[in-house]
């Protein structure tokens, strides 16, 4: 139930910040380079003191041996998006993909059956993750969206194997290919 939790906030906060970019474009740097800090600074204070509400809710989340990281890599990735990124279209999907597919990739996955041992996945959360990016993209990029969405939920099947938080590098991957791609 724990990782239902967390992917619950992983979707909704991207997709709120997916959507922030639709309307703030490249002004979300500065907001999202400082809740970075903050998210930093809060990680290591939860680390030592008990602060209410955020060390609760880190908690009711957190995985095992992590404490909060994958939601600061989650900011970095989505920062580093938008400084590099020049199409803010680009961005919101890559965020919004990344957003939607792995936590649904997660929710199925856990409950999947046929396990992918070397990599740690299942096929049904690929298929998740797949489908879900598909059905975002499709509309706006045609073929050139179900390519990327293949692309991006293979890369999210193997990211346990690359040893890289998928968090920090996936909304950029996704989006550096719409952009060249379009």
């Amino acid at each position: 139930m724990r990782e239902v939790y967390r992917q619950t906030i992983h979707l909704v906060a991207g997709t709120l910040i997916a959507f922030s970019v639709l309307i703030f474009k490249k002004q979300l740097i500065i907001p999202l380079a400082i809740a970075i800090v903050v998210g930093i600074c809060l990680y290591f204070l939860c680390k030592r003191y008990h602060i209410p509400i955020i060390s609760d809710l880190l908690n009711l989340c957190k995985r095992e041996k992590e404490d909060g990281k994958g939601a600061i890599y989650f900011a970095v990735g989505m920062l580093f998006t938008l400084i590099i990124i020049d199409d803010i279209k680009a961005i919101f999907f890559g965020i919004l993909v990344f957003a939607v597919g792995d936590a649904l990739a997660t929710i199925i996955g856990i409950r999947g059956r046929l396990k992918i041992t070397y990599f740690g996945k299942t096929i049904e959360g690929f298929l998740a993750f797949f489908i879900s990016a598909s059905l975002i993209l499709c509309p706006f990029y045609g073929v050139y969206g179900i390519f990327v969405a293949l692309t991006s939920a293979i890369i999210e099947f193997v990211s346990k194997r690359i040893k890289i938080d998928d968090n920090l590098y996936l909304p950029f991957v996704v989006a550096l290919l719409l952009e060249l791609l379009s």
